[in-house]
């Protein structure tokens, strides 16, 4: 039996990215023969796929000249238009979460408001009237006063 660390080695390499053109030709000519072992026949088809693929047919440099043609369109180079990036400033990039906190803050404002009583506590009713009762009985007694001294000034 044959050993295979050189080509298991090269296979860690080509996983980790660190092989070298010369050395990805080494795996494709070693899995493109017929006899290997059974642990290393998981790794054939990503090999052999890529060796068929080098002999298949390329789009080709004028592909994009070629579809353009055929959907009826120019390429121009004047024509093309690129895309430009536009800066956002954080402040633009905020925005939406300051609307969001004023729509807040103007829910918990009508929240509070709700909350507040709108006709005084009980307690403040009762301290109220007594104070209007108080008044009320001054005036009658200012009223009796002022009705004694007219009889008193008539009977004069």
């Amino acid at each position: 039996m044959m050993d295979y660390k050189y080509i298991e080695q090269l296979l860690d390499k080509y996983f980790e990215c660190q092989t070298t053109l010369e050395e990805e030709q080494i795996l494709r000519a070693f899995f493109a023969q017929e006899n290997m072992p059974a642990h290393l026949l998981q790794y054939r088809e990503l090999f052999v796929s890529q060796a068929f693929g080098k002999n298949a047919e390329s789009l080709g440099t004028d592909f994009d000249e070629r579809i353009l043609s055929i959907i009826g369109a120019e390429k121009k180079e004047e024509e093309v238009k690129h895309v430009v990036a536009r800066k956002v400033s954080l402040n633009k990039r905020l925005r939406p979460l300051y609307k969001a906190a004023a729509c807040v803050a103007v829910v918990l404002a009508i929240g509070q408001a709700a909350q507040m009583p709108y006709y005084k506590s009980e307690a403040e009713q009762q301290e109220s009237l007594a104070r209007s009762l108080e008044q009320l009985q001054q005036i009658q007694k200012d009223k009796n006063a002022v009705a004694q001294g007219d009889t008193v000034i008539q009977k004069i």
